[in-house]
């Protein structure tokens, strides 16, 4: 029965531990969850990057626009097993208006290929120290990463670079196991 019982808790209370070994205690515990698996600082170098632009307010035309990328890099042969997308909302929307927002995805201009550039735009991406987030790939695990990044680096010690842009990196050897990251410009 104790054992039921204590099962049946943990199901219903997600977040909360609770320890019914002894007949003569409850021991309540919060565990608190984590929107990462792992955190590691990085220097990203800079690069001559390929991209494609959308400007709008985030949303839905943004997984459009991966969709339209990722398919232009499989028409170029440009999508392999080293693969590295960048998705880089360009613009903070509690400063710019929402319709003027830039949402670029792009990854590092390959030396050999011959591209057709009617479709694609070139720029540098500039170098940087980030705190780089591991995080599952869906679409609630993104979401999430953004609403608690910012208050996570305060608590692991660093301050953001307001200077650079977020980035959400989709390395393909990752995405193939349903993981990204969220690379969080630091100081």
């Amino acid at each position: 029965m104790l054992l039921i019982l204590k099962n049946f808790l943990k199901i219903i209370l997600i977040g909360v531990t609770i320890d019914l070994t002894s007949m003569y205690f409850i021991r309540l515990e919060i565990i608190f969850l984590m929107f990462y698996i792992s955190a590691i600082q990085e220097k990203i170098p800079p690069s001559e990057v390929i991209y494609m632009r959308s400007t709008g307010a985030y949303g839905i035309e943004n997984y459009k626009l991966m969709a339209t990328f990722k398919e232009w890099l499989k028409e170029n042969d440009l999508y392999n097993e080293d693969t590295v997308i960048y998705a880089i909302p360009m613009d903070n929307p509690e400063i710019v208006p929402p319709c003027q927002c830039r949402y670029d995805v792009c990854i590092t201009k390959p030396e050999t290929a011959t591209l057709a550039f009617n479709q694609v735009e070139c720029r540098n991406l500039e170098s940087g120290k980030y705190l780089v987030f591991l995080i599952s790939h869906t679409t609630d695990a993104v979401q999430t990463a953004w609403e608690m990044c910012f208050s996570e680096l305060e608590k692991l010690g660093h301050l953001l670079d307001k200077s650079r842009p977020v980035i959400e990196r989709y390395k393909k050897s990752l995405v193939d196991r349903h993981l990204c990251e969220l690379c969080v410009p630091i100081q």
